[in-house]
């Protein structure tokens, strides 16, 4: 029995980018269920392998594959799919499944979908792609050497939460493509797949053996993973960034403008993390969501920030960046020093909708009301939410956090959670379904009294059960951020 799984490269890299830069342990494929969060049998992940020149930045040569640690167990529900090396151009029909969004922007469909469309010529797709950008400038181009295309119609198409999974002949049922790229979701612009007869010798290359397993989910934890591409967060039981403050309440329009939202990517646009204006070219923010997206020297061509909107994908005025800044003692695998910087190409245009926060440095002890606002998501493992949402909250005193989240990591079974450390990091609780989640990392902890921020989002616990949330303490780095605000 094959214990190899083909998928896209940026779904391996979307659970190997955080914490220690290997496969989360806690990684799981499952296969033979039409639902991904239940039924079908588990299977650990041993090792993975992506293609030596994947690059992020333009989603070229997506490929990569995870391997079991053992056996997967044929019956009628689990059978390896047959893979052709055959060249495949236009006029193909094909049939494609997932569990991806719905809709742009909607939630992911718990029962496995399929779509039957065509494959299209190969000039056609470049002048269709290269139409396509012109509309959303994403600055993104398709390689027909290594990728093909489908078109069915608008409404109609692959969504985020279908990344890696199988594009296949109708007539023989062979896999030839791997769901890699598009524009958002159904608009009429092609899907681009990664074209497998171009890897015929890197695959063959590992040895591993030829049948590769088909519906297959990764899972985080317990938690499907329905958009990988767009991992930015860091909450120890799940990765998708997409996330929004669990028990807070809609945030009145113009109640946080010094809010801003990090997104990116070339699927569609999506939330990676929330932010603060400090200055007029400044935007502070959590070193995990800017090291999710720097590679290479520079940050990824297509992070842009907005202001000036209680919803991430709608409104409010979009700026590009110039650079970034993330503390020199950033430690990704504890997520201590968890604080950097991005600098917008121009000034930000300040109004009643877009404001500076002022910064306290001053120590902030136990008991303190605060609120933090972000678009993380209002449940675990739930839906996304365009809409800015509010918490009110309380700060704790140092050796209560450290002795409530040492409890939670054992209660929760994270035993890898990194401790707290009061000096740099500063804790708040409310109550069991109330706290942040994925999405909300980077977003501004103000306090009630006079809205001067004092932390920054950094890591928690699955959301909302009764742990605490931690923050970066900014008044431990003063001199390290007065230095790097322009």
């Amino acid at each position: 029995a094959p214990r190899t799984v083909l998928t896209a490269a940026h779904c391996i890299g979307a659970v190997t980018i955080s914490i220690i830069g290997t496969l989360s342990r806690s990684l799981r494929v499952t296969v033979g269920s039409h639902r991904h969060d239940s039924g079908g049998t588990t299977y650990r992940v041993a090792r993975h392998a992506s293609h030596p020149d994947y690059d992020w930045f333009t989603i070229k040569d997506d490929i990569g594959v995870l391997i079991t640690d053992t056996e997967v167990a044929y019956s009628s529900l689990v059978q390896p799919v047959a893979i052709t090396y055959d060249y495949i151009d236009g006029g193909v029909p094909a049939i494609v499944a997932g569990w991806g969004r719905l809709y742009d922007g909607g939630p992911a469909s718990d029962v496995l979908l399929e779509l039957r469309t065509t494959t299209i010529d190969s000039k056609d797709c470049v002048e269709l792609v290269h139409q396509a950008d012109i509309e959303w400038e994403f600055g993104i181009h398709t390689d027909p050497r290594a990728e093909v295309c489908t078109l069915h119609s608008p409404g109609f198409g692959t969504c985020n939460g279908d990344s890696g999974s199988a594009l296949r002949r109708i007539e023989d049922g062979k896999q030839f493509g791997i769901v890699s790229w598009g524009f958002p979701c159904a608009v009429g612009a092609p899907d681009v797949f990664v074209r497998i007869t171009t890897y015929e010798s890197w695959l063959k290359s590992m040895n591993y053996k030829t049948g590769f397993l088909v519906f297959t989910t990764l899972l985080i934890g317990s938690i499907a993973v329905p958009t990988p591409e767009d991992d930015m967060s860091i909450f120890f039981d799940h990765t998708d960034a997409n996330a929004r403050i669990v028990g807070g309440t809609q945030a009145a329009v113009g109640s946080h403008p010094h809010m801003v939202a990090m997104t990116s990517g070339f699927w569609l646009r999506s939330f990676l993390c929330g932010g603060s204006l400090i200055s007029q070219r400044t935007v502070l923010t959590a070193a995990h969501c800017i090291a999710a997206v720097f590679g290479g020297g520079s940050l990824i061509s297509s992070l842009r920030v907005t202001v000036g909107t209680n919803r991430w994908n709608r409104d409010g005025v979009v700026h590009t960046l110039a650079r970034n800044v993330t503390h020199p003692n950033y430690v990704a695998a504890t997520l201590k020093n968890d604080l950097g910087v991005l600098i917008t190409s121009s000034d930000v245009a300040l109004s009643n909708l877009v404001q500076v926060v002022p910064i306290t440095y001053d120590f902030i002890g136990e008991g303190v009301q605060a609120r933090v606002a972000g678009w993380g998501r209002t449940r675990t493992g739930g839906s996304m939410s365009s809409t800015l949402l509010e918490l009110i909250t309380h700060t704790l005193e140092g050796n209560d956090c450290v002795d409530r989240a040492a409890r939670a990591a054992i209660d929760l079974n994270m035993r890898n959670a990194p401790p707290v450390e009061p000096h740099i990091e500063v804790c708040t609780f409310h109550s069991a379904g109330f706290g942040n989640c994925n999405g909300d990392s980077g977003s501004a902890l103000r306090r009630v009294d006079n809205g001067q921020q004092f932390g920054i989002v950094s890591w928690g616990f699955p959301c909302a059960r009764g742990a605490p949330d931690m923050y970066v303490r900014i008044s431990a780095y003063q001199n390290w951020l007065t230095s790097v605000i322009v």
